[in-house]
This record gives structure tokens, C-alpha cells and sequence, in this order.
């Protein structure tokens, strides 16, 4: 047989109904695609649930199974696996639009020097209904390098790009910080090789949570931290790199205490003690400020629900 154009990689950590629901829907999408020559790679990450009996449903995909060790270990499982010239990374809860994987690939025969391109993303609620906010336009540069790293920009969600193999390749796909796996490898990319953003068609839907796990702010704090340290021998020395660097922690650091703060309210409100200290102990040494306002709004919250029980 030979390789087909294009690689699809699902990551898979299905642990309840509603899950394997989103994952089927998601399958579906592929399906749909007007480009026909591509394969799924379906990697299990040590599901609770039986993931075979959603992917195999569907063809042409090819289903593996590993221990749980995370989306950024499942798509190196995905990537050694695959055969495909081209690459995209679909969220096993995202939509793929029909247009998706015609678009890049012909935006990559207009743009051959590139080494990613992508696309414009649509956004829906966790139940799938549209949203009322619009999204932002992309860069038209090509470095992307520094827009990445600023947080002036970033590609959300994954499946909005299209990938060169030896894109992949060179930077020895993903490395695993555990929350930011993704910035850690669209910057390495983006590093090595120009990217084309285009805003027509749109390729993939995104659905938003309003809980997940990139709204931990212990472990997304942690995370960006070990990403940005990674960058810094790389921009020492470059004026704009090194602004960059600081504009992005900055920003990103600001955000996941926000995470953090929010983590120490709904922790208390739920009575999950334990965690809500832990959470409290790091907001404490990252913003007193911020601790002092979520234990605050905690305990009116919980006084208020007192009162209406009385």
C-alpha cells in the first residue's frame, strides 16, 4: 500500500460515556473530509472505557493502546505509527470541518517552505452550540516564532494546523512538561521553519470548557515555567526574542494564578480541603493578594448558602 497524504493522530483518554460520545462525534467529522487519501491513528492512553469499540466504527483507523502517560506521549505513539507526509493533531472532544485537510494541503503546495501551516478555528460551548464571540485574526508573518513566545498569538486548538513530517521529525515530536506540551512544540517548530496562517476556509471547531485541565493553575504555572526555561538559551542575547520571552511568561504566569485562585474557590466550595490548601500554600508564595480575595469570596459564598438553608 502506498502512504497516505495525510496522518490524522487522536489522542484517546475516554473514562465516561459523555467522552466516548465526543469521540465518535469527532470521528464522524473525519469522515466528512472532502480529501480522502489520509489514515487515523487512534492511541488509547490507558482508557478506563473500551476505545475500540468507538474507533472501530470508523475507517480507515488504526487503534493502539498504552499505558496513561498523557496527550504529549500518545501523539509520539501516533507519530511513530503513522505513515502519512502530513500530520494533524485532533483532539479526541474537537471537530475537524469538512474543507480541513484539502485546505492545507493545498496551502502547502502554494507555500512549499513552510514547515506548518494553519488555519482559522470556529468555537462552540462544551454542548456544542455556537458561541457569541467572534475569534481573533492570525498573524500574516511567516516567523512565528516570536508571536508564539510574546503570547502575542497561539494555535488553538491543535487541529488547526497541518504539519510537514520531517517537521515533526527534526524536533523529535513532542516532550512532555505536563499541561504546555503543545506551546513547547508549536515553539520548537516554529523555531525551524516558517508557518502560513490563513483565515478562509475555517478547518476545525473547538469546543470550549469552562473547567479542564489547562485550567489547573498548579500544574499550568509549573508547566509554563519548565517551557519558557527551555527558551530562554535561545533568545539570550536577541533584544526582540529576549522581550518576547518576558512579554509571554509575564502574561502566561498572570493568567494560571488567576487559574490558581479560582482552583482555591471552587476547592473550598466543594469541600475538598486537602487540595484547596495545597492550592492555597502555592497562591500564598505566587499572590497574597489574589489568595486573600478567593478565600474571601469562598467564605461569603459559603455564608450566603448558610443563610438560605436557615
Amino acid at each position: 500500500m502506498s502512504a497516505p497524504f495525510v496522518s490524522i493522530i487522536v489522542p484517546c483518554y475516554v473514562a465516561s460515556p459523555k467522552q466516548a460520545e465526543l469521540l465518535d462525534e469527532t470521528l464522524h467529522t473525519v469522515a466528512g473530509q472532502t480529501w480522502k487519501d489520509y489514515e487515523i491513528i487512534a492511541v488509547d492512553d490507558g482508557s478506563p472505557l473500551d476505545v475500540r469499540a468507538i474507533t472501530a466504527r470508523h475507517v480507515p483507523t488504526t487503534t493502539l493502546r498504552q499505558a496513561n502517560a498523557g496527550s504529549a506521549m500518545a501523539r509520539n505513539t501516533g507519530i511513530d505509527a503513522s505513515r502519512g507526509q502530513y500530520l494533524v493533531f485532533l483532539d479526541a472532544d474537537d471537530l475537524l470541518l469538512p474543507p480541513a485537510l484539502e485546505a492545507g494541503l493545498r496551502c502547502f503546495a502554494e507555500h512549499p517552505e513552510c514547515g506548518f501551516v494553519v488555519g482559522r478555528r470556529e468555537e462552540m460551548t462544551y454542548e456544542g452550540d455556537p458561541v457569541p464571540w467572534g475569534v481573533a485574526a492570525m498573524p500574516r508573518e511567516t516567523r512565528l516564532y516570536n508571536s508564539l513566545l510574546g503570547f502575542d498569538w497561539y494555535i488553538i486548538p491543535p487541529s488547526s494546523a497541518m504539519f510537514r513530517r520531517d517537521a515533526v521529525e527534526s524536533v523529535g515530536g513532542f516532550r512532555d512538561p505536563w499541561g504546555a506540551d503543545d506551546l513547547d512544540f508549536y515553539l520548537r517548530v516554529a523555531r525551524q521553519y516558517p508557518g502560513w496562517c490563513y483565515e478562509d476556509p475555517a478547518v476545525t471547531r473547538y469546543r470550549r470548557y469552562s473547567a479542564s485541565s489547562s485550567r489547573d493553575g498548579e500544574r499550568m504555572l509549573r508547566s509554563i515555567r519548565i517551557v519558557y526555561e527551555r527558551q530562554w538559551p535561545v533568545v539570550q542575547g536577541d533584544a526582540a526574542g529576549e522581550a518576547a520571552f518576558r512579554r509571554g511568561l509575564a502574561q502566561l504566569t498572570e493568567i494560571f494564578r488567576d487559574c490558581l485562585g479560582e482552583n482555591v474557590e471552587d476547592r473550598m466550595r466543594a469541600g475538598e480541603w486537602r487540595r484547596a490548601l495545597r492550592s492555597a500554600r502555592l497562591l500564598a508564595s505566587e499572590s497574597p493578594r489574589r489568595l486573600i480575595a478567593s478565600t474571601a469570596r469562598a467564605l461569603r459564598a459559603a455564608m450566603g448558602q448558610t443563610l438560605r438553608r436557615t
